[in-house]
């Protein structure tokens, strides 16, 4: 995952200075160890570091300079060949990435972005038509954020560039801080306020006077819709999908390192890597894996165990409970000073095990790892009725509705009139979205809340004419794009990360074909068992339980009481303002007695107010510490998050 950074002048008159470029390169380093160059011209400078992942980046020269046109680009190119073969490239000759981008730009204008599959980011200055273009991909997998000041816009691929001691009085994003607890900061956030982000499946336009817009380029089709006759069909579609979302990402010039955790994610991909590996010729696969014995449900080795004799090849293992011993007086210490961390939800043991993962990078040659994030939201992992229930309405087929809608009431052991409000409330998502997408609960010592409405998701998609499929899957869309978003790299080792179940053309599909394909009362994540088997070990495939780590963090807040209670040896800079802190020691006092349900909730405030010190100390935050009025209406039921309906 390469770096890319810029400046932009309002005024053309104006001019970048060349130590100024070179300081704002020079954040860039760590990201970018493979080096790179700088492009200056009059109002406008770019920056880009290289780290390559496959061999054809090798050969990219950044920024291009095509023409009147200024390319940098960060990404992977998923659909390399049908690109060339639409630009009418000669098949003797193996373009990089770029190349291809660049001469679709050529061609297509912006329009090029929809065309482009895979994983990136580009920024694309253009001199002829004075206008700076900042695009990314329809997950948002590569970061690009960017910082509007009075007479300039200062974009980068990292937070920690945008965020230093040179660029002081920022403020906090109260909004985001809020969306950190219900349950997902809101996509387009970051914690300052003055910093935004590239949305996904959009590109930020750039132009002369600091006039600035924000275009959609694309969206699921609310028309598409793929039906077949025998349910063998759809098996054959997404196992043929999935296998290409694969191969699309072991393009790489070393080893590849993919997380394997037993579970049927992860498994999948490391399965279907090594069928592809069978005919293809590909890199190598090591694996790693994590368990925790000290968890009800968390040893997974009998799970990742049986794949590695399955494929006849032993993996990495690292042990959580291990690593949580060993760093247990480390558990809520502050990062090191040395190390620039933009966001909040880090403390020095977060820099302990980034250390032991890249070891295993380290050892194994790879730069890239593979994860299993979306199979779960996108392929049934989550049962939610009212999706499948629905279609039976549209259709109309109401005696498959009324025996769906008793299986699922029986299954979930849920009432059948709860269930008929939630298709109801599917069935008119597209009038109240925000309505949908929030998720109602409280917890009473966060004083902030989501602003309602949200502007950003009205932009997001376009809800009023998407189905209630494709509703539904745009809000998954959404949901995995602000994870993403949340994801900052540590300072410590350096790995692209790649996701085969966020690839375009498998969301596509999995988007538009009956929902009773992918889950039914009873058989959670029907297709995915329905195609992998052969493929997968069955005593994987049909497993039923999965790890959540439920005692870890109250474990750990319950051992470091005597930290704890030093760091309230001083008033919390946030008391009043974003926590009431008399409620958080008292929820403290709670946890040296039992588990108490917002565990994880407390140590994400813990940090919080470890960064906001940090921050305000470096001179970055312009932070008011004076107390609110803690007043009554901080207890009022309104609030707002962004996830799955319940």
């Amino acid at each position: 995952m390469s770096a890319l950074a810029g400046i932009i002048e309002f005024d053309p008159r104006d001019s970048i200075g060349e130590s100024e470029l070179f300081e704002l390169a020079r954040t860039l380093d760590r990201t970018g160890p493979d080096g790179g160059a700088q492009h200056h011209e009059g109002n406008v400078g770019l920056v880009f570091r290289a780290f390559h992942t496959t061999s054809e980046a090798q050969r990219e020269m950044q920024p291009m300079v095509c023409g009147n046109r200024v390319f940098t680009w960060d990404g992977r190119l998923d659909n390399r060949e049908e690109i060339a073969s639409r630009l009418g490239l000669r098949s003797d000759h193996v373009p990089t990435d770029l190349d291809l981008v660049v001469a679709a730009y050529q061609k297509w204008e912006t329009r090029t972005f929809a065309e482009l599959l895979g994983d990136w980011a580009l920024a694309i200055w253009d001199r002829t038509k004075q206008e700076l273009y900042l695009a990314k991909d329809c997950f948002g997998v590569r970061p690009l954020f960017y910082i509007r000041k009075s007479s300039r816009l200062i974009w980068s691929t990292t937070l920690e560039s945008l965020a230093t001691d040179r660029s002081p009085g920022l403020h906090v994003d109260k909004d985001h801080i809020a969306g950190c607890f219900f349950p997902y900061p809101r996509l387009g956030t970051t914690s300052f306020e003055e910093i935004k982000g590239v949305l996904p499946a959009h590109f930020l336009t750039v132009r002369r006077g600091g006039q600035c817009s924000s275009t959609r380029y694309w969206a699921l089709n609310p028309h598409s819709r793929v039906r077949y006759q025998k349910d063998s069909d759809y098996e054959e579609h997404f196992i043929e999908l999935f296998r290409n979302s694969v191969r699309r990402r072991l393009r790489s010039n070393r080893p590849i390192l993919s997380e394997l955790s037993g579970g049927l994610d992860s498994t999948a991909i490391v399965c279907m890597a090594d069928d592809i590996r069978r005919t293809v010729d590909t890199p190598d696969i090591e694996t790693i894996s994590y368990f925790d014995a000290d968890e009800p449900t968390g040893d997974e080795r009998p799970y990742f165990t049986a794949v590695e004799a399955h494929r006849g090849k032993v993996g990495h293992h690292l042990s959580v409970a291990e690593f949580n011993r060993q760093t247990r007086e480390q558990a809520f210490s502050p990062v090191p000073n040395r190390y620039k961390i933009a966001s909040p939800g880090y403390f020095a043991r977060s820099l302990h095990w980034a250390g032991i993962i890249d070891g295993v990078h380290q050892a194994t040659g790879s730069r890239v790892t593979l994860c299993g994030l979306g199979g779960d939201e996108l392929l049934g992992g989550v049962q939610y009725e009212a999706l499948e229930l629905l279609e039976y309405l549209l259709s109309p087929n109401l005696p498959r509705f009324a025996a769906s809608l008793w299986c699922w009431s029986q299954e979930k052991r849920k009432p059948i009139s709860a269930i008929v409000k939630s298709v109801f409330t599917l069935a008119t998502a597209r009038y109240s979205l925000a309505s949908f997408l929030d998720i109602q609960g409280d917890i009473p010592w966060v004083l902030v809340r989501p602003t309602r409405p949200n502007p950003i998701l009205e932009t997001f998609s376009p809800w009023r004419v998407l189905s209630p499929t494709h509703l539904f899957a745009e809000t998954i869309r959404y949901t995995i794009s602000a994870q993403l978003s949340c994801q900052e790299p540590t300072p410590v080792g350096m790995s692209e990360k790649r996701y085969p179940f966020l690839d375009r053309s498998l969301y596509e599909y999995v988007a538009s074909i009956p929902r009773n394909q992918v889950i039914r009362p009873g058989q959670r994540r029907r297709l995915m068992r329905r195609s992998l088997q052969g493929l997968v070990p069955d005593f994987v495939l049909s497993r039923t339980s999965k790890w959540f780590a439920h005692r870890a963090p109250a474990a750990q807040l319950r051992d470091q009481q005597k930290l704890l209670k030093s760091l309230f040896a001083e008033r919390w800079m946030s008391h009043g303002v974003l926590f009431d802190t008399d409620l958080i020691r008292n929820r403290l006092r709670h946890v040296e007695h039992g588990i108490v349900s917002e565990s994880r909730h407390l140590i994400t405030a813990l940090s919080i107010e470890q960064w906001l010190r940090r921050q305000t100390s470096l001179g970055v935050i312009a932070w008011d510490n004076r107390e609110n009025d803690i007043s009554a209406d901080h207890d009022e039921k309104a609030v707002a998050a962004h996830g799955l309906p319940c």
